[in-house]
């Protein structure tokens, strides 16, 4: 609930900001039938890049207005050109925001934690989605929790979750998924916050956090710190990098072996949304001097394995006002391909 009232927070003080690909070798499950529906974004989503349908995978929250607490949570596809809907699935879990999404390489499957719908209804529960069906993993965790940092560790086969909110207070814990339970490994490193950007660097091995922010005395206090978890313990980098932001977003590009960082917001007695692109080489991060996509908050990024690009969608620039451009990073430059002004 913490989440959603800090976004609530933000949605009330930002102010404006000034290719055919080939198709997938095996076949996409079948959308739920409808006439062609339209992707609407919620306040919130996320993206991960799913194997087993070769597509970048949007994790839809919303829309929330009007919405039953028993409907389904929805799966949008991105096939280089346009969203196309791809499970709401009433046997899979229901609509939440907040919630934790990563993908497991090594099992093949999306995995989904926690989230909430509203103060009285959050959620703890494990689901993973191989691609057609949605199974529930198990029903307790890390318990609790609304916008936890999660990532997967290839070299070790373990999700990795950190921070997030449990029941309206921020948490500095992390916690690791094993595909069967969930274990708690330390409650030491980075201070308790919501991350900006979490994301496993396969090249050094380390999962990498950058930013984020915590609320303390109804006042937002955002952090440029950057952080790896190797497994066993949280190491602080004295590298100096991109500002003090919340909601940016990063992604793990093998074709380069480097976290590119986008977006999020400046926040002291305005909030100032950024596109400044940040990339990080294991050691330092190192700004790019690119054009790119109108600054936002709260973007949603991951790598198409595919096509070799990252996607980019989503965030906000203005009061209540979700963007819904989407855009594609290919080593050198942004390029606008959906929803382009």
């Amino acid at each position: 609930m913490l989440r959603y009232l800090i976004s609530l927070f933000l949605a009330g003080t930002l102010t404006a900001c000034s290719a055919t690909t080939p198709p997938p070798s095996r076949p996409l499950p079948p959308s739920t039938p409808s006439e062609t529906p339209s992707l609407t974004p919620g306040i919130w989503y996320d993206l991960i890049y799913h194997e087993q349908v070769e597509r970048v995978v949007l994790v839809n929250g919303g829309p929330e207005e009007g919405k039953p607490s028993t409907d389904p949570l929805e799966l949008w596809s991105w096939d280089g050109e346009k969203w196309s809907l791809l499970s709401a699935d009433p046997e899979g879990p229901r609509w939440r925001n907040f919630a934790s999404v990563t993908y497991d390489s090594d099992r093949k499957v999306l995995v989904l934690y926690g989230g909430l719908q509203s103060e009285d209804q959050n959620f703890e529960d494990t689901w993973e989605w191989d691609g057609t069906d949605w199974t529930q993993r198990a029903t307790h965790g890390a318990g609790p929790r609304e916008s936890a940092g999660m990532t997967y560790d290839s070299e070790r086969e373990k999700v990795v979750l950190f921070g997030g909110a449990q029941s309206g207070r921020l948490m500095h814990d992390t916690w690791e998924w094993d595909g069967n339970e969930w274990t708690q490994v330390s409650t030491e490193g980075p201070s308790a916050r919501f991350p900006a950007g979490f994301v496993y660097d396969k090249s050094h091995q380390n999962a990498v956090l950058f930013g984020g922010h915590t609320f303390e005395a109804q006042e937002i206090r955002t952090f440029g710190d950057t952080w790896t978890w190797d497994g066993v313990i949280w190491i602080e980098a004295t590298t100096v990098g991109p500002s003090p932001r919340d909601g940016a977003d990063a992604v793990f590009m093998p074709n380069s072996e480097q976290v590119l960082l986008f977006g999020g917001a400046e926040i002291d007695s305005a909030v100032t949304p950024l596109n400044d692109t940040w990339l990080w080489d294991g050691n330092q991060w190192n700004q790019l001097e690119v054009e790119g996509p109108p600054a936002r908050v709260h973007p949603a990024m991951a790598f198409d394995a595919l096509r070799g690009k990252v996607v980019m969608t989503g965030g906000s620039n203005a009061p209540g006002k979700i963007l819904t451009d989407t855009w594609e990073w290919n080593g050198d430059r942004w390029a606008c391909i959906l929803g382009c002004n």
